[in-house]
């Protein structure tokens, strides 16, 4: 299960993400320090201009801070424009590393992951989590920064000013340290609460989308909104919950401003009377005291952005870190082009639990189609997982040409051991294109060839656009019949050695049953095929039929010689055959 990610775990993938883009950062790092030095000069201009020019009646002074300040406010729009630029080009390119990185990993993740995990959870880790962190990487990592260097030289410029008055100001500080706690004290759980929530929210409107035929057919479109909308309200509670938890940092800093202000001018003043200040260095420090509370009130809420990407970082790198339990080898071999597909003494269970498949043992000749039979939850879904290693047996062993699935490069054993599922999934995108998914570098006419050998080629071809067809989102464009012959072409056109059929033509019309039954003998001629038989008529044409009964192998023959010995297989084609007569009875 995917879990957030610890800080050091974190920081390792960042860390590697940041070197091609730290450059840019320490570019917009010293933007920052030049915007930063320029808004503190306003004030000690200002304290320039009242004590040398207008207390001395002296218009140069006033004159050269009258320039200065003007060449600043010219310069300042170009540093801040290079400083969003580059910042926005490293972040935009870190966020890229990010998102290319998850969805390799997703990729590489074998299918029981996903049959644990919802789809909606994942959806949200590539698309809300990544854009949670856009402002984090664009402009909050840059403004923390800024925001505390502020505050850091203003401190020190007020000290420097008068350290009896910025001692006075403390005064704010207890109001300061109240709001800013209580802030951050709520912050990152609010911020957790909402990415959690508008992953529930995915979750529930990618299966309402994905399962639109179904909804409609049924009318249930009342009850799958009934479901949406709760998850939907608890993410405007988050979302008002974090509103809360901002209210508490704002709602009292001009409070603590005007305190700091009020006390201030009272002591300035006296302190004026006596002579111990200048109306210039009161009004400078005025200003700059002014000027604190901006940033820190930045400062604070920019911390708060930086703890809500913190919590999807730390999830997007937990789904980097989530382990894969199919991994090659070092030391790797390839799988041999041909050979005998055995299994020895197999055992396994879905995590840890009891078993099952229980020690089966089973040995397929190059070219020998094996079908596998058996009631619902008899293990024949799980034996076509082992086989194509998206799962490895807890003990025994699964060979193919004396080679252990275990010790193959998986490039090869994905070369030499297809799945061909019960529907064949289809991508937007021509024909062609979804053809060529078995072999990316394949060129038109090896497309052509492998239509041709399962003599899909025509039917295909008379299409107005022909193999250039989009068959759009799912291959709605298509049938049910023509979507599986394009997934026979991609086996066609893979050329492996073995495959792993998942019987699929239950749901078709004759005809077209008929063509797709065609098509299958023809890739599977010379092949080592290992069929989920879910009709006996399929079972009937295999060269072998192995029974199983609770992840256990009870008979293996041929079909006639199983219904000669009148067992478990023989009781099950009696069935099959009766059910087929009762209609025409």
């Amino acid at each position: 299960m995917m879990e957030r990610a610890s800080a050091r775990a974190v920081w390792q993938h960042v860390r590697g993400m940041l070197r091609p883009v730290r450059g840019l950062y320490f570019g917009a790092a010293a933007a920052v320090m030049t915007t930063t030095l320029i808004t503190l000069a306003g004030p000690a201009l200002v304290r320039y201009a009242v004590d040398a020019g207008i207390g001395k009646h002296d218009t140069h002074p006033l004159n050269a801070a009258a320039l200065i300040f003007l060449g600043l406010a010219l310069v300042k729009p170009f540093v801040v424009r290079a400083q969003i630029l580059l910042a926005a080009r490293a972040g935009e390119r870190f966020l890229d590393s990010l998102r290319v990185a998850a969805f390799d990993k997703l990729q590489a993740l074998p299918l029981g992951f996903f049959e644990r995990e919802r789809a909606g959870v994942l959806v949200s880790r590539l698309t809300s989590d990544v854009q949670s962190l856009n402002e984090l990487v664009r402009e909050a990592l840059v403004e923390i920064a800024g925001s505390g260097l502020q505050i850091v030289l203003t401190v020190f410029a007020l000290v420097w000013l008068s350290p009896r008055l910025a001692l006075i100001s403390l005064v704010a500080l207890p109001i300061l340290i109240a709001s800013s706690w209580s802030f951050h004290h709520g912050a990152g759980r609010a911020y957790r609460a909402i990415r959690d929530r508008v992953a529930e929210t995915l979750t529930v409107l990618q299966e309402g989308l994905a399962g639109v035929r179904v909804v409609q057919a049924f009318r249930r479109e009342n009850r799958t909104l009934a479901q949406y909308k709760p998850r939907s309200q608890a993410q405007v509670s988050a979302w008002r919950r974090a509103s809360f938890v901002n209210i508490r940092l704002f709602a009292f800093l001009p409070l603590a401003q005007s305190a700091a202000l009020i006390v201030v001018l009272l002591a300035a003043a006296s302190m004026y009377r006596s002579g111990q200040i200048s109306i210039g260095t009161i009004t400078a420090f005025v200003l700059y005291l002014i000027q604190l509370f901006d940033p820190i009130g930045r400062f604070t809420e920019w911390l708060g952005e930086f703890r809500q990407g913190l919590a999807a970082l730390g999830k997007i790198v937990g789904l980097l870190e989530v382990p894969s339990p199919i991994a090659e080898k070092p030391g790797a071999v390839e799988l041999p082009r041909e050979g005998v597909l055995a299994l020895r003494g197999v055992t396994f269970g879905y995590s840890g639990s009891r078993p099952v498949v229980h020690d089966l043992t089973l040995e397929l000749r190059p070219g020998e189609h094996v079908a596998l039979v058996g009631a619902t939850g008899a293990g024949k879904s799980t034996v076509a997982k082992l086989l194509t290693r998206q799962y490895d047996p807890q003990s025994g062993a699964i060979e193919l040409g004396g080679v252990d699935l275990r010790d193959a490069t998986l490039e090869s054993l994905h070369r030499r051991i297809v799945l061909l599922p019960q529907e064949g999934h289809l991508f937007s995108g021509s024909i062609a294109d979804n053809v060529r998914l078995a072999h990316p570098e394949a060129s038109d006419e090896e497309v052509r060839r492998a239509l041709r050998r399962i003599g899909a080629l025509e039917r295909f071809g008379e299409l107005p656009e022909g193999l250039a067809t989009d068959v759009q989102t799912r291959g709605l464009r298509l049938s049910a019949g023509e979507r599986q012959l394009v997934g026979i072409a991609r086996v066609a056109l893979a050329n492996p050695a073995v495959i792993v059929l998942d019987e699929a033509t239950s749901s078709l019309d004759p005809a077209t049953e008929a063509e797709v039954e065609r098509a299958l003998a023809a890739v599977a001629e010379g092949r080592t095929v290992v069929t989920i038989a879910h009709r006996l008529s399929t079972a009937e044409r295999a060269d072998r039929v192995a029974v199983m009964e609770h992840g256990r192998l009870v008979e293996v023959a041929s079909h006639d010689e199983l219904v000669e010995q009148g067992d478990r297989y023989a009781r099950l084609w009696a069935s099959w055959q009766a059910g087929l007569a009762a209609p025409a009875t």
